[in-house]
């Protein structure tokens, strides 16, 4: 009764309870994405599929970023008009580094074919669209979790990631394969972005100055340019150490190999997604003008919902990880079942490690990105050094994770006696 007084009376919380509620939704509907698409498609095809999946979430860091940095400029800045103004700013800024990859993708999609062995190169194409549709869903989702509306931000990730399914199936079914099932995340997108565009100018996200067609002023956002490259660093290097393996193993083995490790990246990366909600929530109730007590019990608030999360999905893949993936992935992904209680355990490090370095950044601790830069590295040399086997690979990100997570420590005990 006592925890239950408290989560009502406890607005950290509530805003936890809703955007949890949202993203166990969104995740949910993600993660059929892939045992539906991994039983409709065939593994070579489903390999492919899982490579782009990771190769967005390289490919939008940048959104993630920005993102990142509109939170904290919406949850610190009184000024109203600054405060848009800076948005609407990131946001051309944004498409402008999205028409680039673009094209860099339409120039390059043979290259990137060849590298990594798919059987068309229009996927990739469609990929980089993928990421010019969701630059004003992001960016404009992350003004309304700086403004704390998480319930109609959960309502758009939602309407996405069940419109990513339902397209998805849809062109796969009428024989498009592996570019169906990246035209199915295109046109969600678009339809999740429409919502969230109304509800950003709903809530007060316009701007009379606002000129769309000129170029992104630069020398206005360079303040939070700074802060954005170090943010950069940090969130590429936490999300290359959750991914690069799918990315590495599709490089290295043959195509059936990297589609059956992929049913189980797709099981072990649960753990990081169903608590990516929290670090959100954190950013955006962290302030830089509160009482560093007071953010810090906001923190371990979050450490402890993260935990207390994770450790039934960790005592399941561990205990069951052949039953796990036959119920989430199908049979035909069992083959590497040994591997996905390391693997889930490495993907767990990665998620703690996410909210220490979000919560820090959110503070302006530029440092934390040094650790995580020397993690990666770390991890990088490792897999590169011994990658002969999927779970050689899956040793080093481990591995990798826990010196990451090491460093983090140093860095921080570093950090506390030149404050002090």
């Amino acid at each position: 009764m006592n925890v239950i007084r408290h989560m009502r009376h406890s607005q950290f919380l509530r805003h936890n309870a809703v955007f949890f509620t949202g993203s166990v939704a969104v995740g949910a509907l993600n993660y059929l994405y892939y045992p539906v698409l991994g039983r409709m498609l065939t593994p070579s095809a489903f390999g492919e599929t899982q490579t782009l999946v990771s190769l967005f979430l390289q490919l939008s860091i940048f959104l993630i970023v920005l993102s990142l940095v509109i939170v904290n400029i919406v949850a610190n800045y009184p000024d109203e008009e600054t405060r848009n103004l800076f948005v609407f700013e990131f946001e051309k800024l944004a498409l402008l580094i999205s028409a680039l990859l673009l094209g860099g993708c339409v120039l390059f999609r043979d290259r990137l074919q060849a590298f990594l062995h798919f059987t068309s190169s229009w996927p990739f194409v469609l990929l980089a669209v993928a990421v010019v549709v969701t630059v004003p869903f992001t960016l404009r989702g992350a003004f309304l979790r700086g403004q704390q509306r998480f319930g109609l931000v959960s309502t758009g990730n939602i309407l996405g990631a069940g419109g990513k399914l339902l397209f998805s199936v849809l062109l796969v079914l009428a024989g498009f394969s592996t570019t169906g099932a990246i035209s199915g995340v295109v046109l969600a997108q678009i339809a999740a972005c429409m919502l969230i565009l109304f509800w950003a100018r709903r809530f007060g996200l316009r701007s009379a100055g606002h000129q769309p067609w000129k170029w992104p002023n630069m020398r206005f956002l360079m303040p939070e340019l700074r802060y954005g490259l170090v943010v950069l660093i940090a969130s590429l290097a936490i999300t290359l150490q959750y991914s690069i393996d799918i990315i590495v193993i599709k490089h290295y083995f043959s195509a059936s190999v990297a589609g059956e490790y992929a049913g189980i990246a797709a099981v072990g990366r649960i753990l990081f997604f169903l608590t990516m909600s929290i670090g959100q929530v954190l950013i955006s109730s962290v302030k830089l003008r509160q009482p560093p007590a007071q953010n810090r019990r906001l923190l371990y608030k979050s450490l402890l919902l993260l935990v207390g999360i994770s450790l039934p999905v960790l005592i399941a893949v561990m205990g069951w990880p052949t039953q796990v993936i036959r119920v989430l992935m199908g049979s035909s992904y069992i083959k590497f079942a040994s591997l996905l209680p390391r693997l889930s355990l490495a993907i767990f490090i990665v998620a703690v490690l996410n909210l220490l370095v979000a919560y820090y950044l959110a503070l302006r601790r530029y440092g934390v990105a040094a650790a995580a830069v020397l993690g990666l590295g770390a991890s990088c040399a490792i897999i590169l050094w011994h990658h002969g086997s999927p779970g050689a690979i899956v040793n080093g990100l481990l591995t990798g994770s826990t010196i990451m997570l090491g460093l983090f420590g140093g860095w921080l005990l570093i950090e506390r006696k030149r404050i002090a």
